[in-house]
């Protein structure tokens, strides 16, 4: 009986000593799989910021948003590396707590989607927040909506009414998912049920996965199983495929490429489209080499290009985004608002 006992507590002990060096090794050699999981984990978006606008058709998705920020809102946002308030202006554009000067020489509209948005970050701590301080006579109108893709951001830029008209429009791409988002028409289209409630059912907490929290092991078992079952890691696999094979990318950059000469076409003024990288492609550098030349081919020559991967890679590169989401820290905000105004304020050219 003892040394059936002891059989198994040696076992047992084996099997912890083995689950402690898997846990040890998966700590060191992190992959995308770990930062994902924690995204889903640990992120909360307060769903009622997001204002539904309704109208659509099973299946369409017309020239129009399916939803905004509200006006006048305050919402907290939270995640493992952050807990932050942001506010929102009488049209939904992210604004500063404070009121800001109101006389001031020129605005310029800066359209995209949670990158440019930054709830991550606190305002002064955002790039808009430092380009407003280094800028006193310049509003920055801050129309970035999470989720949004180009073609979103331009429908909200078109059913506004600003006036003054902006002396300067910047659309912001995270080419991450912007060609992916933007390419919807050529993907599972018959998929997407327009419901009012779906529009702004945001992932937040899904709490039967709170033990990955704990281990990475165990949270990159979960992840392997559900690269085959969970449509947000699917996704997010294709994703990254695509970035890195020409023949899939460049069928499926036709529509980005649509949508910015619409940009064009819709510019009143000076217009700059700005890339921003995924915290991937400092880690597989084939995203960018692939990637990048293919999309700048795409941008009519009109428009003015500043691409932030080179400075973002040499200042710091993945070290400028939050470890367990996708967006840029706070000193990858100071980082990005630095260069922009070298680049585009201060009259030193553009890349």
């Amino acid at each position: 009986m003892n040394t059936y006992r002891q059989r198994w507590l040696a076992i047992g002990f084996g099997l912890l000593i083995s689950f402690v060096i898997v846990e040890i090794v998966c700590r060191v050699f992190p992959t995308w799989h770990d930062a994902f999981v924690k995204d889903i984990v640990f992120s909360r978006l307060p769903a009622d910021l997001y204002q539904p606008v309704g109208g659509l058709q099973p299946g369409e998705r017309p020239g129009k948003v399916r939803y905004q920020h509200a006006p006048n809102a305050q919402a907290n946002f939270k995640g493992l590396e952050y807990d932050n308030w942001v506010y929102t202006n009488s049209l939904g554009f992210r604004t500063s707590p404070t009121p800001l000067s109101s006389s001031f020489e020129q605005n310029i509209l800066l359209l995209g989607d949670s990158f440019v948005f930054g709830a991550q970050v606190s305002w002064q701590e955002s790039f808009v927040g430092h380009l407003s301080t280094l800028q006193p006579s310049i509003q920055f109108l801050n129309a970035g909506v999470d989720g949004y893709n180009t073609e979103d951001a331009l429908a909200l830029w078109q059913g506004l009414n600003l006036q003054p008209t902006p002396s300067e429009v910047w659309l912001f791409l995270f080419w991450g998912n912007d060609i992916w988002e933007n390419d919807w028409r050529n993907r599972h289209s018959d998929n997407l049920i327009p419901l009012d409630g779906e529009e702004v059912s945001w992932v937040t907490q899904d709490k039967w996965l709170q033990f990955l929290q704990h281990s990475v092991f165990l949270s990159r078992l979960y992840a392997l199983w559900a690269i085959q079952s969970d449509e947000r890691f699917i996704e997010r696999l294709q994703q990254q495929e695509m970035l890195v094979d020409a023949s899939i990318l460049q069928p499926a950059l036709n529509s980005t490429t649509v949508q910015l000469q619409r940009f064009t076409e819709m510019c009143p003024s000076t217009c700059r489209v700005i890339l921003i990288p995924p915290a991937d492609a400092f880690e597989t550098e084939a995203q960018a080499t692939v990637t990048l030349p293919l999309l700048k081919e795409g941008i009519p020559k009109s428009l003015g290009v500043v691409d932030l991967y080179p400075v973002l890679r040499e200042r710091g590169h993945r070290s400028l985004y939050f470890h367990a989401d996708p967006h840029w820290n706070a000193q990858g905000h100071a980082e990005v608002a630095e260069y922009l105004n070298q680049t585009l304020l201060l009259g030193k050219g553009i890349q």
